[in-house]
């Protein structure tokens, strides 16, 4: 779950690229064309901060949900 709520961050800007007029990843292709570097990097650092939100969200929901994964089991014995 954790790694495919970053994988849906990049699939909803791959279909962005590929055929929308709005979003995060239409801002990329045209910053990109328009030699905007910085507002290309700013989208690109916002969409990186959402995938890590993303995956910190799941990991909590993972933690409190699942106690007894063998995730938690290895963090209880490092410590």
């Amino acid at each position: 779950m954790k790694v495919a709520t970053v994988l849906a961050v990049i699939g909803a800007v791959v279909a962005e690229f590929v055929g929308a007029d709005s979003g995060l990843g239409y801002l990329i292709m045209v910053a990109g064309s328009d030699f905007k570097i910085e507002q290309q990097f700013s989208a690109i650092l916002v969409l990186s901060l959402i995938g890590m939100l993303f995956f910190w969200l799941a990991d909590l929901v993972e933690r409190l949900l699942l106690p007894w994964h063998v995730s938690m089991r290895a963090d209880e014995a490092g410590r």
